[in-house]
């Protein structure tokens, strides 16, 4: 879980973006060599597939340039790489879908469709459509491809045309640019790969949500909300689970009651977004766990059990000074069903603190005694193993940190340069990988240690007003603002 609170420092840097509109993330069908190699040439019957020849089809059908593009039957290509091709006679669609990407084609039509997005074939040329010659349909062979994410080389002087398997690459897109949208996002992924992501809509003053589950993009207005953070969790039934603040009151939403939603507020006037907010987690039986502060310097912890939220307060200490010692709570659920909860604590000597209630009661440990302003947005992840991963920001540096108990203590490092934001995740199935996006000088940033080293990748020039990491089976998951535009945008891209 991350956590991730309203700044209202805007930064104007010029945005330039993006791709596709994007994504019902279909799931894994097939599985295809990562070495997979194509080769076509124009005008010959015949394909290449890792260096065996094979004809395109049956009916020795050739690539034809139409309109200065490439167009051929692309089933044997598709299937080459491990995707699939499918045809419906009554709308004249071809679907064609491969690893998280499902491509919708009409003959006749210079539109298509991207996970449910509408999408230019050729903006260039609105004559570049599907169409069958001698009873083939034939698809413009680059968009196809590079849709699927396939890297495609044309050779001039050999006619030949060479498809492989592209890196993983990120997909950003603009979600929702009505307004001031998209601070404080938060982002959850289902058991099916279909996407989850709760925001302030700063303009109305209220909370939305989205999600692709239906197959489209669908957007619901809540109700009323603060503007401060928001976080999602979603069962194993699909249903959501969000926490925000509404003038000051704790609240709760859900679809898992009913089609239409159930609201309820949890603690009146406790303000929790003022001090670096809130957060949910959910257990193995869907019961959502909360983590909130309560006015200065008390942090409190709500559940909810036969559908009645109880409350109880988990640390609370004075400070001599009069400044509020409790900031960003960060909470996860392990696999016995406990609660662990990272937080700045504010008071007198300044430290990130980290709380569970394993033993029976909850216990504290400090992560790290820093100082001042030591640890804005405290983002807490339970691994598979029930170990502990912490990222937060170091104040006198200037510096997003790490903290993990992996090894049976507390071990801290520098992941890079940041400015108070950060949102960490974990792959469970995969060696238990941590993912980390924060905010920077530099941009917004997404980070993973690979072979001992933090690898970092830029993914947007913007300052963010919040952003927010998930993981599913086969993609990692990111919601943010693009805090120059004021849009929310949502990025992702296949695991690695």
């Amino acid at each position: 879980m991350r956590r991730t609170y309203h700044l209202k420092t805007r930064v104007a840097m010029l945005l330039v973006l993006s791709l596709l509109c994007l994504s019902l993330l279909l799931p894994y069908s097939a599985s295809a060599s990562s070495s997979t190699t194509v080769q076509l040439w124009i005008g010959n019957a015949s394909m290449s597939v890792n260096g065996v020849q094979q004809s395109i089809d049956a009916q020795g059908t050739q690539p034809i340039i139409s309109g200065g593009r490439t167009l051929l039957p692309i089933r044997s290509i598709i299937e080459a790489f491990g995707g699939s091709v499918a045809w419906e006679p009554s709308t004249s669609k071809i679907t064609v879908t491969m690893v998280n990407r499902a491509l919708e084609l009409w003959l006749g039509k210079s539109q298509a469709s991207l996970n449910g997005a509408a999408i230019a074939i050729d903006s260039a040329n609105s004559k570049v459509v599907p169409f069958v010659v001698n009873g083939r349909t034939m698809l413009p062979l680059q968009f196809v491809a590079e849709s699927m994410g396939l890297d495609v080389q044309y050779d001039d002087s050999t006619k030949k045309i060479t498809l492989q398997e592209a890196t993983p690459s990120w997909t950003i897109l603009t979600m929702d640019s009505e307004g001031s949208v998209g601070a404080n996002s938060a982002v959850a992924v289902d058991s099916n790969e279909k996407v989850h992501i709760s925001y302030i809509d700063s303009t109305n003053e209220k909370l939305k949500y989205m999600t692709n589950a239906s197959g489209e993009w669908i957007t619901w207005t809540i109700g009323s909300a603060s503007d401060r953070a928001t976080s999602i969790a979603v069962d194993a039934n699909g249903k959501c689970h969000i926490v925000y603040e509404d003038n000051g009151d704790l609240k709760y939403a859900t679809n898992a009651s009913s089609a239409d939603g159930l609201t309820t507020t949890i603690e009146a006037k406790a303000w929790s977004g003022m001090f670096g907010s809130h957060d949910i987690a959910l257990d193995s039986n869907g019961n959502p766990h909360i983590s909130f502060f309560s006015g200065a310097g008390t942090l409190k912890y709500a559940t909810r059990d036969s559908g009645v939220f109880s409350t109880s307060v988990v640390m609370s200490s004075a400070n001599a000074s009069g400044n509020m010692p409790g900031y960003s709570s960060s909470i996860g659920v392990d696999s016995n069903n406990k609660i662990h909860i990272s937080f700045y604590d504010d008071a007198v000597p300044d430290s990130i603190k980290y709380v569970n209630n394993s033993s029976g009661s909850w216990v504290a440990t400090t992560i790290s005694t820093i100082g001042f302003a030591a640890g804005w947005s405290t983002s807490l992840a339970v691994d598979s193993n029930d170990k502990i991963h912490v990222t937060y920001y170091e104040w006198s540096d200037g510096n997003l940190i790490y903290a993990t108990n992996a090894s049976g203590t507390w071990q801290t490092e520098i992941v890079g340069d940041s400015s108070f934001t950060s949102s960490l995740a974990i792959d469970k199935t995969n060696g238990n990988q941590v993912h980390v996006v924060y905010s920077s000088g530099s941009g917004f940033m997404y980070a993973t240690k690979l072979a001992g080293t933090w690898q970092k990748t830029k993914l947007d020039e913007s300052w963010t007003g919040g952003g927010n990491i998930c993981i599913g089976a086969n993609s990692i998951h990111i919601s943010y603002q693009d805090g120059y535009n004021n849009d929310l945008k949502y990025a992702w891209k296949p695991l690695p």
